[in-house]
């Protein structure tokens, strides 16, 4: 179910990690024609809303945007996010993608595209053919998440194939976008290296070399919630994949609140196990990983 409303929490925060800023929701869930998250495992879900709240008042999102970068030095800093432009994740609640009918989003990309200082990113699960059409001037990047298929069809059950979003990724990066891949989450299990490997060479036979080239990675471990593994519980979902206290730890994060992830000496042979691999197989830049 979806709600309009004007959204008091107008306020473009700092990030640093996928983008350098996170604007305020333009919407706010993703749920599919059932009303259920289409990813098991998403925090946006943490809190259980009942409606997709899409917020119409774009113009004051925007105008926080503007504000935050007039606090910034004239030229930026080149970071691991973009040599340039300050970046701001406008999707970090929705994917953009598979809600592209329900929001003036070319709207959006327009004032970014024009902005002279600012880009615009967003991570997605789908691909959006209607965006081939549209010249982004490289002011927006689009990441596409990607995991082994065989996982995807436990923990993100109604999202689109694996390899339709490389052959997507290519194309659009064919029709003049940036796009990056965004590894997240990885999960451990029994073999998930082997199957990595099965996928950096899927990728390896659909992108081109000037595609790797101008990608970069985002890569992110499992990160949990109690809340939502009861909820997840409740509705019947199979949590074995997600919920597993014998390598996992209390974490508290920035804005999600009290979570588990895997134990850190344990997570960070997790973290060498998946570098080394990609360095050998992928060859694509990493950009931050935790």
């Amino acid at each position: 179910m979806n709600k309009f409303q004007k959204t008091k929490t107008i306020e473009c925060k700092d990030n640093g990690r996928s983008a350098d800023a996170t604007s305020a929701n333009f919407i706010l869930g993703c749920r599919d024609q059932n009303n259920n998250p289409y990813c098991q495992y998403c925090y946006v879900h943490r809190f259980n809303r009942p409606s997709v709240y899409i917020n119409t008042n774009t113009d004051e999102i925007l105008y926080a945007c503007d504000q935050w970068v007039k606090d910034k030095p004239l030229i930026k800093t080149p970071n691991q996010v973009h040599d340039k432009l300050y970046l701001i994740d406008i999707g970090c609640d929705v994917d953009i993608n598979k809600y592209w009918n329900k929001y003036n989003w070319t709207y959006v990309f327009d004032w970014f595209k024009n902005h002279n200082r600012l880009g615009a990113t967003f991570a997605t699960k789908w691909h959006n053919p209607l965006l081939l059409k549209y010249d982004s001037n490289k002011k927006i990047r689009i990441r596409y998440s990607l995991m082994p298929e065989n996982i995807r069809k436990q923990v993100e059950t109604s999202t689109s194939h694996i390899l339709t979003r490389i052959k997507g990724a290519q194309k659009m990066y064919e029709a003049g976008w940036e796009i990056h891949f965004n590894l997240s989450p990885i999960i451990y299990y029994d073999n998930w290296l082997k199957d990595y490997k099965e996928l950096f060479n899927i990728i390896n036979n659909e992108v081109s070399n000037d595609f790797k080239a101008q990608c970069g990675l985002e890569i992110i471990f499992l990160t949990h919630n109690a809340n939502l593994n009861k909820i997840n519980e409740d509705k019947g979902l199979n949590e074995s994949l997600l919920w597993n206290p014998a390598i996992q730890e209390n974490k508290v994060s920035k804005y999600g609140g009290n979570n588990v992830r895997y134990q850190w000496q344990f997570k960070n042979q997790l973290i060498n196990d998946i570098t080394n691999l990609i360095n050998n197989d992928l060859g694509i830049k990493i950009r931050y990983i935790f």
